[in-house]
């Protein structure tokens, strides 16, 4: 089972987010209890804003308590909105591309699981999307998402 954690408030620092709860996610990757898997060493990513409106990512392949840098990076970022992500494959290839969170453009997000039949519900879908996040032809191109779109 995947792991998820998000936080909204005062800024402060990554590290107290991922690393120094006693039950943390980057503890529960390790050593999860209410799974048959006691790992989830799919791949991690996390996700941040700061003074930009534009969010940042750092994701790996590696399990997150085996990434050599995820620590430091941690104490570096001081974040009021953080997304994490440690991934326990259900069955699709450990790849950047399949770690949490996504970003476009200003956005950020994790989802749980696929959208069968996808190519059939697009349609409907961005029809009720608010027209304001739907780029027109004469606005600037929107930056190109991180992961790959079908």
């Amino acid at each position: 089972m995947c792991r998820w954690m998000a936080y909204l408030g005062d800024p402060i620092s990554a590290n107290e987010l991922l690393f120094r709860p006693v039950h943390s996610i980057i503890d529960q990757s390790l050593h999860a209890q209410l799974t048959g898997v006691t790992t989830n060493g799919d791949g991690f990513g996390i996700g941040w804003y700061t003074n930009s409106s534009m969010p940042s990512l750092y994701k790996g392949t590696h399990p997150a308590w085996n990434d050599e840098n995820l620590r430091e990076v941690a104490e570096q970022i001081t974040t009021p909105l953080l997304f994490a992500h440690v991934r326990a494959s259900s069955g699709n290839g450990v790849q950047r591309s399949n770690c949490h969170p996504f970003r476009y453009g200003r956005w950020l997000w994790m989802h749980n699981g696929s959208l069968a039949g996808f190519r059939e519900v697009k349609h409907d879908l961005m029809m009720a999307a608010d027209p304001s996040c739907i780029p027109r032809s004469k606005d600037p191109p929107t930056p190109k998402p991180s992961s790959t779109w079908p």
